[in-house]
């Protein structure tokens, strides 16, 4: 390991590398879901707007989709990846909560390890 890694209860963060690892596994993550998990995971307990979470992946101002507030179907749709991403590691996965109409937060300490950490279920 580096000495930049970033441990945080399950997920670990290899920023050098713009790399993610669940309870051990590598998760395969592009470089804009990366930057997405790494910012959450950065904050735990913090929500995070959609726009913030979209101008992180496409720079400030951009927008695409359709009306105003198109830019929020598109971190959905990150969001939707990188949670099907890391439950095909562990199906208990929920370490990403919604806040309706505002963003997203990494859940905080413990609440993130889920049946993975204590022993694996279903």
């Amino acid at each position: 390991m580096h000495d930049d890694d970033q441990r945080g209860g399950p997920l670990q963060l290899y920023p050098d590398q713009h790399r993610a690892s669940w309870h051990g596994h590598e998760v395969s993550l592009t470089l804009r879901e990366y930057a997405i998990v790494e910012h959450l995971a950065q904050r735990p307990g913090r929500d995070l707007q959609y726009r913030c979470l979209y101008d992180l992946v496409r720079g400030s101002g951009f927008s695409a989709g359709t009306g105003t507030d198109g830019y929020q179907t598109n971190v959905r749709a990150f969001i939707k990846r990188i949670r099907r991403k890391f439950r095909d590691i562990d199906p208990n996965f929920n370490a990403i909560e919604n806040y309706p109409r505002f963003g997203y937060r990494w859940r905080s300490g413990r609440e993130t390890d889920g049946p993975a950490e204590r022993g694996k279920g279903v």
